[in-house]
């Protein structure tokens, strides 16, 4: 995905890239542009507001002193030259194997500090955001499980960047080291780097499944459940009292994993200020057409791309019965760490212990003190528990009890 960064040349999140096993690698982990040089403070400012935890600048020292980082006394800086200053080998046009072979502890320097970084996005840029930036990527990637084409693809994106350069580069490494693995390990890159690299950029195996099962029922599911809110009177007096919450201290709120866009519309027509982020581009483009007041984006809860403590209320319905038991953790402690002291945060969900798998998605009941513990868990104090029993609605005939929790950042 291009990135909007003024001042900014080549700048790119690798995010969607698929794997060879069939996963993807995970949005806003590993991010690539040229120097920083020219940006902004308010760009400057934008970066540190999109998650970034590190910032890898592979420039040589003396690159530096030209064009000074705007990041260089910030904690999440790390200088790491990829190149010496001064070059004592050829280098080709149709590959970066000499590169490989002369610079192997740099490289390994620059991996690592890709591996080692802080939860959240690694930009990495050089000068120009090609040839080093093209090669601490592609290895990246390639240990991440994408394939050697769709590297190269990715490549190409830039400027005067042909594809078989890195194509050439991957096959040099494959034919001379046994492969990307293998040379980092001979130089000095550590099992641990490989698995640490390998776990921060590729997606989660439910997030691949959900969205793409979601996708594919998008259409379908908003037929089924356009007017549902019409048929539950609880449903629609427990999303009243949550607007009477954030009114009490307006500001943005968020619907995660929004769907065909049901509930983020009713609270926009009970007056908040609320958007929606679903998984599945299809959910998205279904949510605009139908709710075109709103606005809905392509996003995902265990990743919120949102400064901290800059919601009002967050909205769950009925979402976070596609996040295995394992992640929830995680997701509640996103949901903290994006409200503001106070606010509120309001889920449903189906009760009970069991998995099912429908339509090729997996869903899990849940019960409700179980969830208000790790809510508590993550800082968010439960303020009401709720359960209703199940009742039979137009196009729906629910089979167990239904749960409902609101929950405060302490």
């Amino acid at each position: 995905m291009i990135l909007d960064w003024p001042a900014c040349r080549n700048a790119r999140d690798l995010g969607g890239l698929p794997t060879q096993d069939g996963g993807r690698i995970r949005g806003g982990a590993l991010l690539r542009s040229d120097n920083h040089a020219a940006l902004t403070p308010a760009a400057v400012a934008a970066v540190r507001a999109s998650g970034v935890s590190r910032v890898v600048d592979l420039r040589r020292p003396r690159e530096l002193a030209e064009l000074p980082s705007p990041f260089a006394a910030d904690p999440i800086y790390a200088h790491v030259p990829m190149l010496p200053d001064e070059i004592d080998y050829e280098h080709p046009d149709d590959s970066y194997g000499p590169l490989l072979d002369h610079n192997k502890e740099r490289v390994a320097a620059a991996f690592r500090a890709v591996a080692e970084a802080p939860p959240g996005g690694v930009v990495v840029h050089c000068r120009g955001g090609r040839d080093r930036t093209g090669v601490l990527v592609a290895l990246a990637l390639t240990v991440a499980g994408v394939g050697p084409e769709a590297v190269a693809e990715d490549y190409a994106l830039t400027e005067d960047s042909p594809a078989v350069a890195m194509l050439m580069t991957l096959a040099h490494a494959e034919r001379v080291y046994g492969g990307v693995e293998s040379y980092l390990r001979g130089a000095g890159v550590e099992q641990r780097h490989l698995d640490a690299v390998r776990e921060r950029l590729r997606e989660p195996a439910f997030l691949t499944e959900t969205r793409s099962g979601w996708g594919a029922f998008a259409e379908d599911y908003a037929e089924l459940f356009r007017g549902e809110l019409a048929a539950k009177i609880w449903d629609r007096a427990l999303l009243g009292g949550f607007a009477e919450l954030v009114r009490a201290a307006p500001g943005p709120v968020v619907e995660v994993g929004s769907g065909p866009g049901v509930t983020t519309a009713y609270l926009h027509g009970l007056g908040l200020d609320i958007s929606g982020i679903d998984l599945s581009p299809e959910m998205v483009a279904v949510a605009r057409r139908d709710h075109p007041q709103v606005r809905y984006e392509v996003g995902s809860m265990t990743d919120l791309r949102l400064p901290d403590a800059s919601l009002a209320g967050l909205v769950a319905w009925y979402s976070v019965i596609n996040v295995p038991d394992e992640a929830l953790p995680a997701v509640f402690a996103g949901f903290h760490r994006v409200l503001a002291p106070g606010a509120p945060v309001i889920m449903a969900f189906q009760v009970g212990d069991e998995t099912r798998v429908r339509e090729d998605i997996t869903f899990h009941r849940r019960r409700p003190e179980a969830v208000a513990a790790l809510l508590a868990a993550a800082g968010l104090e439960p303020v009401l528990r709720t359960v209703r029993e199940p009742a039979e609605h137009p196009g729906l005939v629910e089979q167990v009890p239904q749960a409902y929790l609101v929950a405060r950042r302490t």
